[in-house]
């Protein structure tokens, strides 16, 4: 059975480690992959963008597991919902409200799941995995109860004008490339056929979609619909980030994160 790790933990100490130690006393086999453990603290929307723009490349019955913000509620609970026959599990933080607003899902609470603390967590969410193992992801067979996230949460989709899409940056890759919280379905949706200008402040408007990065020469400004789905502005070796004075979004820094794409 392969399980998925993805936090906001970073790899400077060794929570990771001992996370993926508490995981493996339960669950020996387990074959254990890092999704990114670099999702800025607190950071709901870029955790939720990672995670759901890798789940669906697993296996079936793949355990994903979300130790993002574990603490939210203190005591800690448990939920886990199957999806395109892939396992999620996460605190109850906001994540699957947020990350899937229309997907006709249940969600189940493990028992006893109220946890102190984050080993406390991992324990029980360890079990839980092992127990959905013995029972072949048969849910019904779990002791755990179908319920409602008690922190309820809303996406933050980018801002539809008559003429104009008001995004966000939700990831920075390593690179410097820039992702947006647009998709090219809704993307095409609002331009309609019609021509559009990226508005970068204090830069020449991005007007052209590429297919790839070598589309243009090198040092150019580009943006192209990355393997999620999602629009990304980047520039061919170099940091779209650094260089255009990009940054993530933050609530409270609303107006200097809006990017707008304007149609004509």
């Amino acid at each position: 059975m392969i399980a998925t790790l993805i936090s906001d933990f970073g790899n400077k100490d060794n929570a990771v480690a001992i996370a993926k130690g508490l995981i493996l006393k339960s669950n020996p086999e387990l074959r254990l992959i890092d999704l990114t453990h670099e999702v800025a603290p607190y950071d709901l929307l870029q955790c939720s963008y990672l995670l759901n723009s890798a789940f669906r490349n697993f296996p079936e019955r793949t355990v994903h597991i979300s130790m993002f913000d574990i603490m939210h509620q203190n005591p800690s609970r448990i939920l886990f919902a199957l999806l395109e026959n892939q396992v999620i599990i996460s605190a109850d933080n906001g994540m699957f409200t947020f990350t899937f607003p229309h997907s006709d899902i249940k969600i189940w609470e493990y028992r006893d799941s109220e946890s102190a603390n984050y080993i406390e967590w991992l324990r029980k969410a360890s079990q839980l995995i092992h127990e959905m193992h013995a029972a072949n992801f048969h849910f019904e067979m779990l002791d755990a109860s179908i319920c409602t996230p008690e922190v309820q949460t809303t996406p933050l989709r980018a801002k539809v004008k008559e003429n104009q899409l008001d995004c966000h940056v939700i990831h920075i890759d390593r690179f410097g490339n820039v992702v947006l919280n647009i998709t090219r379905e809704d993307f095409e949706a609002c331009r309609n056929g019609r021509r559009f200008s990226i508005r970068i402040p204090r830069n020449i408007p991005v007007t052209q979609l590429s297919r790839n990065y070598n589309d243009v020469i090198p040092g150019e400004r580009l943006c192209l619909f990355n393997s999620a789905g999602y629009l990304e502005i980047a520039i061919r070796e170099g940091s779209a980030a650094q260089l255009l004075g990009l940054e993530l979004f933050k609530k409270d820094q609303l107006i200097y994160n809006i990017i707008p794409i304007e149609f004509s």
